[in-house]
């Protein structure tokens, strides 16, 4: 402990064109309420649980370490080490209590000095006054070169105010959640049985409106500030059972169908790219308060957008081409969904679908063909999403190269695997979601739109680190499918 302390105490070799500081400090520190600093709050780590070694780990090297598979402590090099007295600029920071403790306290960060003034901005959360402890190394390495750092400052004439009320709705968001999941699972299983068992379309096809029904409600109640965990659950319930209901029964030829899904995936792209804080602080939405994806399209958005994004595509006719890149971008694009996960499946999807509707054969050659152009338009979009300026993991893991890419997928893999055997339970779910996919495949006569869902579902398990999620609401979705499209007698060209 002796040497680790010396460690990161020690006075940096390199003498800094400016001098920059950075000091922990206990939460009673007076510079938290001091007017002439810059305030945020701190997410320590990624994962469900934080320690204070591994904030400290992140904080000096700039990487976060998740907690499943290195307990919390990252990879890479110490970028900058702890000062003991302010600089012309000094980040003044908070760590967890000795111990393992559940993440979901945000802790005070504050930026002392020229520049800095009201609340602190991160361009890597996309919410105004949310930091993650790995932007402080990059920032303070960008100051001290002369560049614009991650962490900036936004005016605001009470900054206490606003954390305080932001700090409260992100714990409301993440105790909504649990809630928010079992009203979506509950309508889709409800309607779903219903339409099995009446035969009737319009139930099917509010089964299958149901989850996007239900990401509609969460994010205009997050916009209205309505987030008390009781009241998320009956608005949503109540809310999205009533889209549901009136979209299946509305929206039952081909042109309203394709309408309505196109308003789906413009009103849902427009508030990720214009209120990003609307998903981030939704009961159905980023979950920020994890560290791992603060804002934009998680693992369970992606999965829950898939089956309609290909329903909307094979409802396009011609235009199918066009649907494909142009949802697929809004999926993986920085400034909207961030997915690179998701951009990837979603184009895999599309292209399944192109080939099934036309009944082609696959073959080796065809596949390979295949393959080489979807990663085309996949480096091409993270082309165009670097070059307007977007800057993620994604757009980082490909400028570094096919070296990069490899280990950022192999990275992946291993943490998919050691979530899905940390715990007993999300063992037993994911074995069950799997095995039912698999049902589900095997059935006739074949679905194109749900054979294309499951090759889709198959690359974002693949791509993705939190499998459990995207396998149970994946056979969720798959099975919604199958009974709309396979058992109500339900007949849309394109679609059967």
């Amino acid at each position: 402990m002796g040497i680790v302390l010396a460690a990161v105490l020690a006075v940096p070799a390199r003498a800094s064109a400016k001098s920059v500081a950075v000091i922990v400090v206990p939460r009673s520190a007076p510079v938290f309420s001091a007017p002439d600093a810059a305030q945020g709050l701190l997410i320590a780590g990624e994962g469900a649980t934080v320690s204070r070694r591994g904030a400290l780990v992140s904080l000096l090297r700039g990487e976060l370490g998740n907690s499943v598979v290195d307990s919390g402590i990252p990879g890479g090099s110490q970028k900058i080490s702890l000062a003991r007295r302010p600089g012309v600029v000094t980040f003044y920071v908070t760590l967890p209590p000795p111990g393992r403790h559940h993440n979901v306290v945000r802790y005070p960060i504050a930026v002392r000095g020229p520049g800095y003034g009201g609340v602190l901005t991160s361009s890597s959360t996309h919410l105004t006054g949310l930091v993650s402890i790995a932007d402080v190394a990059p920032s303070v390495l960008a100051l001290r070169r002369g560049d614009r750092p991650v962490i900036r400052s936004h005016a605001l004439a009470d900054p206490g105010a606003y954390l305080r009320d932001f700090d409260r709705r992100l714990t409301d968001a993440h105790d909504s959640r649990t809630g928010a999941l079992l009203v979506l699972v509950g309508l889709m299983v409800l309607l779903g049985v219903a339409a099995l068992v009446s035969r009737s379309a319009a139930l099917g096809r509010a089964a299958f409106l149901a989850a996007p029904s239900c990401l509609v409600v969460s994010l205009l109640l997050s916009a209205a500030a309505i987030t008390r965990p009781w009241h998320v659950f009956v608005a949503l319930a109540l809310g999205a059972a009533a889209l549901a209901l009136a979209g299946g029964r509305l929206l039952r030829l081909r042109l309203p169908l394709a309408l309505g899904l196109v308003a789906l995936f413009v009103f849902f792209f427009a508030a990720l790219w214009a209120q990003p804080r609307w998903n981030s602080l939704a009961a159905l939405g980023a979950r920020p308060d994890g560290g791992g994806r603060f804002y934009g399209v998680n693992n369970q958005l992606a999965t829950l957008l898939l089956s309609p994004a290909l329903v909307l595509g094979a409802l396009s006719g011609p235009a199918l081409p066009g649907v494909a890149l142009l949802v697929s971008a809004g999926i993986g694009v920085s400034t909207i969904g961030a997915n690179g996960g998701g951009l990837l499946a979603f184009l895999v999807g599309f292209f399944a679908l192109g080939l099934l509707l036309r009944d082609v054969r696959p073959t080796p050659l065809r596949v390979a063909v295949a393959l080489a152009v979807i990663a085309a338009a996949a480096l091409a979009l993270v082309g165009i999403d670097a070059a307007l300026g977007g800057s993620n993991h994604v757009t980082h893991a490909v400028g570094g190269g096919p070296g990069s890419l490899a280990g950022h997928f192999a990275h992946r893999l291993h943490l998919a695997a050691a979530y899905v055997a940390a715990r007993w339970n999300q063992a037993v779910l994911f074995t069950a979601s799997v095995a039912g996919l698999i049902v589900v495949a095997l059935l006739r006569p074949r679905v194109a739109v749900l054979d294309a869902f499951l090759v889709g579902l198959v690359v974002l398990l693949l791509v993705s680190d939190n499998p459990t999620d995207i396998a149970g609401l994946g056979a969720l979705s798959a099975i919604v499918l199958r009974v709309w499209l396979g058992r109500t007698g339900e007949r849309l060209s394109g679609l059967d």
